[in-house]
């Protein structure tokens, strides 16, 4: 073997036994003020210490991990809701201000929070001496949200060599016998964009069939099976945003009430395409609420059908993280109907918006602090153009061309607004002129490229991504959700090394 194959070999073995995370490492040999996850002995090991006052997705979270760190070292972890009587090796969790673990070390002046408290979706992880009487030594998860911590936590998971794909793409990590923390802190700040998810789309031949057949076997069709473990994943990848499946053999998300209780377990908050206005699947939905397709999906005709049926949606929705996507568009992907020219659509988009933010304000609240979309495609996109007005407070949501190349970027006037711009992004596509679905053929580079322009150019609040039914584009997905949340982490003088 010569020399640069030994170095080659002596790199590789020292990243499998260490996964740096700034001031923290993972490792499988202990140093001086280590932090014990599992140690020489079966006693040796650790505890998972929570509040079960903090959010759902907290708890649900730290089941994650226990299953992570028993990937790992193939040995069983307890979690504890209140200090056990015997207390040793404990990871205490917890979001600043909702666990009373957290706050008491706070207080106490063993923990600061100060660089992550108050801020969007934030979390550190730290060693702590002496943190409870008789403890030598915690490692401290703490977030200054639910989802900072159920990050964090994920992140220790990481370090410990869990892959994001552990379940969905059957990564299996490497066995670690022992693993120890070393002593120190980590903190990460808010993601460089807010609102990062997936929309699943063209679901028909992968994603559905496989549900219907395993996943939710009981209920024919996409169900909480799937959409439990599809927004696991988007947390193990650090996102919080999904549009869910809405083609007509898809049954709709919001129709399915077992579904709906997984949005605050897993703390996701809940949009639509550019074509399904305020959380309806009229695909799915427009039919069996007594519509014709699109013979009577026309505002002119028949408002007050279409308000009751936004109006309920809205109503379910209340309380629960949502996105609401304004406008109207056909039932699937087709233009407004009932409008022969541009100034007619113009003037009827401009009178069904103000009755969507009216619709907010009366069933939730004041509008201006409600989340919304609104997506200027196909032919919304020349009502736009032909000065169709859109509240302030209104995220823009710009496209790409199917392909990867984004079509328009918003004008400094734009980037200017309170509501923000926002992006649409294809990894998967059926439809003209080309389709791939059952490979995703958008390189990092590019994705690179498209996005940190989109970035440079105001698109920050919000990404979705078009990944088709998941399994083609992995790599593709987590490479988008890894820029959203640093976009300085893979430039595109670097991406390509990203496949490395």
């Amino acid at each position: 073997m010569n020399t640069n194959r030994l170095l080659l070999s002596a790199a590789c073995l020292l990243l499998a036994l260490s996964t740096r995370a700034d001031g923290l490492q993972a490792v499988t040999s202990p140093v001086d003020g280590c932090f014990t996850i599992t140690g020489t002995s079966t006693s040796e090991k650790c505890i998972i210490l929570y509040d079960d006052q903090d959010a759902e997705v907290v708890q649900t979270v730290v089941d994650c991990l226990i299953s992570d760190l028993k990937a790992v070292t193939k040995k069983t972890f307890i979690k504890y809701k209140s200090e056990p009587t015997s207390l040793k090796n404990p990871i205490i969790v917890g979001t600043i201000g909702q666990s009373s673990h957290i706050d008491r070390l706070i207080a106490e002046g063993k923990l600061d929070v100060s660089d992550v408290e108050g801020r969007w979706e934030a979390f550190g992880i730290q060693t702590v001496e002496e943190p409870l009487e008789g403890v030598a030594r915690a490692l401290v998860i703490f977030g200054s949200q639910p989802r900072g911590t159920a990050y964090g936590m994920f992140h220790l998971s990481r370090m410990a060599g869990v892959s994001p794909w552990i379940w969905w793409a059957d990564v299996a990590p490497t066995v670690k016998t022992q693993l120890y923390i070393t002593p120190g802190r980590y903190v990460s700040g808010s993601p460089s964009v807010k609102f990062r998810g997936i929309f699943l789309n063209d679901e028909d031949f992968g994603l559905l069939p496989w549900a219907k057949k395993n996943q939710d076997s009981s209920y024919g069709n996409i169900g909480p099976g799937t959409y439990a473990a599809i927004m696991e994943l988007l947390l193990r990848l650090r996102a919080n945003t999904l549009w869910p499946a809405m083609h007509a053999g898809s049954r709709a998300f919001w129709d399915q009430k077992a579904n709906l209780p997984l949005i605050m377990k897993y703390d996701i908050y809940m949009g639509s395409s550019h074509c399904e206005q305020m959380l309806r699947d009229n695909e799915w939905e427009w039919n069996r609420y007594g519509g014709h397709y699109n013979d009577d999906w026309r505002w002119g005709t028949n408002q007050e059908m279409i308000k009751r049926y936004w109006a309920e949606r809205v109503g379910e929705s209340r309380g629960k993280n949502a996105i609401y996507t304004l406008g109207m568009r056909g039932v699937h992907d087709s233009g407004i109907n009932g409008y022969n020219s541009t100034a007619e659509r113009v003037a009827a988009l401009t009178d069904i918006i103000a009755y969507q933010r009216q619709l907010l304000q009366d069933s939730i609240g004041d509008p201006t602090t409600i989340p919304q979309l609104f997506i200027p495609y196909k032919e919304v996109l020349d009502c736009y153009n032909a000065g169709l007005q859109v509240p302030d407070d209104v995220t823009l949501m710009w496209v790409d061309d199917n392909h990867g190349y984004i079509r328009q970027m918003p004008s400094a006037e734009e980037q200017k607004r309170a509501g923000g711009n926002a992006v649409y992004y294809h990894l998967s596509y059926w439809g003209s002129p080309a389709s791939y679905l059952w490979l995703s053929t958008i390189s990092p580079s590019l994705c690179s490229y498209e996005l940190c322009k989109a970035y440079d150019q105001g698109i920050r609040d919000q990404w979705i991504i078009n990944v088709g039914d998941i399994k083609p584009a992995e790599e593709e997905l987590e490479f988008c959700m890894d820029l959203a949340w640093d976009i300085n982490s893979w430039t595109p003088e670097v991406a390509y090394k990203y496949t490395r």
